[in-house]
C-alpha cells in the first residue's frame, strides 16, 4: 500500500513538470543586464543527435559570435534537401548595451536554453536586456502580439499626483516616440520600449502601440510594470537606468503564467486525492472479499 502511494505521488510530480513555460519574478530594483526573465518552450521535442540539433548548435554559435558587430541579427541554418531540420533564430539586445555587455547577455541566454527548454523545437528566452529565439518554422517579419508576460507594481494612490504625472509623461514619450527603440524619463521614473528587429516600421509601431497601451491601462497607476508581447515590450519603473529596471519585490498580482501554474497544481492535487481514494476503496473491497472467502472456507470445514 505504501509503495503504491509513493508511486502515485511520484507520477503526480512528473506530471507537474510538463509545463512549457518558465518564469522568473525579479526581486531587485536594479537587476543585472543578464537576469533571466522568462522562457517559452515548445512541447514538441527533437531527437538528440538529429540533424535539427546539429543545425541548432550551429545557429546558436553563429548568433553568439555576431553580437560583436550588431545588437540584432537573424539567421537561418539548414539545407533545402532537409527542410524539417532547418532552424530559424535571432537575438536582440537593449539599445543601451555595448558590444561586450550584449555578447555577455546573449551568451548567458544561450547557455540557459539547454537546461530551461531541453530539446525543444521552439524557444523564446527573454533576459533583462536581451532575448534569444529560435523555431523550426520561420517567424521573421511575422506580426505577433501574443502576451508573454505582464506584471504591475503596487498602486501609488490617488494622492500621489506628482508620481502619477511623471508616469503619465513617460508613457506619453514612449507612445509619441519613433523607431524600434524608445526611452522616456521624468524625474526618477524611467521607461523603455523596444520591438524585434525583424518587424517592418508599420508592424513595429502597431506592436509598440499595443504594448504601451496595455502598460498604460493596466499599470499606469502602479509603482512600475512591464508588458512583454511576442514581438515587442514596454516597461517602466522608479530610479536607476531605464534599461535595467523591472518590478521589484513589492510588486503585486499574478501574471497569467502564475495562474496557469496554480491551476496545474490544483488539478494535480485533485488527481492525487482521487487516485488515493480509489486505492483505499479497492483495498477495503479486497479485504471484504477476502474475509467473505475465509468465512465460506470455515463454513465448509465445519460441515
Amino acid at each position: 500500500m505504501a509503495t503504491l502511494l509513493c508511486f502515485v505521488l511520484a507520477a503526480a510530480v512528473l506530471m507537474d513538470q510538463t509545463s512549457s513555460t518558465a518564469t522568473y519574478n525579479p526581486t531587485s530594483s536594479a537587476p543585472s543586464t543578464d537576469t533571466f526573465i522568462f522562457a517559452k518552450c515548445s512541447p514538441d521535442k527533437f531527437s538528440p543527435g538529429s540533424a535539427y540539433e546539429t543545425n541548432l548548435n550551429s545557429l546558436l554559435s553563429s548568433l553568439a559570435s555576431s553580437t560583436v558587430a550588431s545588437r540584432y541579427n537573424n539567421l537561418t541554418v539548414g539545407v533545402k534537401s532537409e527542410p524539417a531540420a532547418t532552424v530559424y533564430g535571432l537575438f536582440q539586445c537593449s539599445v543601451d548595451l555595448d558590444a561586450t555587455s550584449c555578447s555577455s547577455c546573449v551568451s548567458r541566454a544561450i547557455a540557459l536554453v539547454g537546461n530551461t527548454c531541453p530539446n525543444s523545437y521552439s524557444v523564446f528566452l527573454q533576459m533583462q536586456s536581451c532575448s534569444v529565439r529560435f523555431d523550426k518554422n520561420s517567424f521573421f517579419g511575422v506580426q505577433d502580439k501574443t502576451e508573454m508576460l505582464k506584471k504591475c507594481g503596487q498602486p501609488m494612490g490617488f494622492n500621489d499626483q506628482d508620481g502619477l504625472t511623471r508616469v503619465s509623461d513617460v508613457m506619453g514619450s514612449l507612445s509619441s516616440g519613433s523607431g524600434p527603440d524608445r526611452t522616456g524619463g521624468n524625474g526618477d521614473v524611467r521607461g523603455v520600449a523596444q520591438c524585434m528587429g525583424d518587424l517592418s516600421s508599420a508592424q513595429c509601431q502597431d506592436c509598440l502601440t499595443d504594448a504601451i497601451g496595455r502598460l498604460r491601462s493596466d499599470c499606469g497607476m502602479s509603482q512600475g510594470g512591464y508588458v512583454y508581447l511576442s514581438k515587442c515590450y514596454a516597461r517602466f519603473s522608479y530610479g536607476g537606468s531605464h534599461a535595467r529596471q523591472t518590478p521589484n519585490s513589492n510588486f503585486a498580482g499574478e501574471d497569467k503564467d502564475d495562474k496557469d501554474n496554480n491551476d496545474g497544481i490544483g488539478k494535480t492535487l485533485a488527481i492525487i486525492i482521487g487516485i488515493i481514494t480509489l486505492v483505499i476503496l479497492l483495498v477495503v473491497f479486497l479485504a471484504f472479499i477476502g474475509k467473505q472467502l475465509r468465512k465460506l472456507q470455515d463454513d465448509k470445514c465445519c460441515k
